[in-house]
């Protein structure tokens, strides 16, 4: 047994916060142990990662958390829901994304024709500028895709550096989109293909992500989930060792809910044990917590300690 130890607020680093709340209680222990996971699966040569994304993470600020993620090799595949991946895209042709004060009334910004995202808020017509300009882009595509091989077309297209859609598509790291449609992305999607032909197959995508865990089977790898959230993303990802046998090894999720309710966002990670999707002797770590504190000092402090170790 190990004895609690006293938080020392010193000057200090990132990585070195999180060491010491390994050494504490409550959820400050769990983040420095989701911590431990992380840097154990990206610093496993022989594991590769999925990234899986829900919430309004891009609106909040997590952008660059995600691309640098990507830059550095530490995921090799990402499942996101359509919005993060639209918001993406929007900022990446120009959008911002503003402080809400608090005082004006959701009818007031909707004649101001400006949406919310509890306190953020963006411009109907940085949005217009962001279905133009993906429309552009569509007009360069043709054919049937899966949501993963559109969004590496569209990937191409992308010259911001900081993009999430952008930077995987330079990197070669697949973005499965199983609720594509549930999404302005897929609403403009729809869009463009009433006199285009241009088709996309959700559940072909099913097929690329077995085939990449039956190769990790074959190959005798490891694989681990970074969950962000939960909803579709969560469940797409831990599936995906369904079918090939292939148990997970590594899983850290951030989440809010509680899974006393029964949903699937704050479902326990031992839960998935009992459905052959993650192993008995696996290395797990959940977080009840905001992803916009959990996730930057997570990341701060793999840059920190593995740098670009993988790239």
């Amino acid at each position: 047994m190990r004895a609690i130890k006293q938080f020392d607020p010193k000057k200090q680093t990132a990585r070195e916060i999180l060491e010491q709340f390994a050494g504490i209680s409550f959820q400050a222990r769990q983040l420095g142990r989701a911590y431990e996971v992380c840097r154990g699966m990206i610093s496993d040569k022989d594991c590769s990662v999925i990234l899986t994304l829900s919430g309004a993470l891009v609106p909040a600020g997590l952008r660059l958390c995600i691309s640098e993620m990507i830059r550095n090799s530490w995921v090799q595949a990402i499942v996101s829901t359509g919005a993060n991946l639209t918001h993406d895209l929007a900022n990446a042709f120009g959008e911002e994304y503003l402080y809400w004060s608090g005082k004006e009334k959701d009818e007031e910004l909707r004649k101001k024709k400006t949406s919310r995202i509890y306190d953020v808020i963006s411009p109907d017509s940085s949005s217009i500028k962001m279905e133009k300009d993906l429309q552009k882009i569509f007009e360069r595509i043709s054919g049937e895709h899966t949501p993963s091989s559109l969004l590496k077309e569209i990937g191409n297209h992308i010259n911001d550096e900081n993009s999430i859609v952008g930077c995987a598509a330079k990197h070669n790291v697949p973005i499965y989109c199983p609720a594509l449609s549930d999404s302005i992305l897929g609403f403009q999607i729809f869009l463009h293909q009433q006199d285009h032909d241009l088709k996309v197959n959700e559940i072909k995508d099913l097929q690329k992500i077995f085939d990449w865990m039956y190769g990790l089977r074959a190959a005798k790898k490891k694989s681990g989930v970074i969950i962000l959230g939960g909803g579709v993303p969560k469940n797409y990802a831990i599936q995906a060792a369904l079918l090939p046998g292939k148990p997970h090894d590594y899983l850290v999720q951030i989440t809010t809910d509680s899974p006393v309710f029964g949903g699937l966002s704050g479902a326990s990670l031992e839960e998935g044990i009992s459905w052959g999707k993650v192993k008995p002797q696996a290395k797990l770590a959940t977080v009840v917590c905001d992803c916009t504190i959990a996730f930057p000092l997570i990341v701060s402090a793999l840059k920190e300690e593995l740098g670009e170790m993988r790239k």
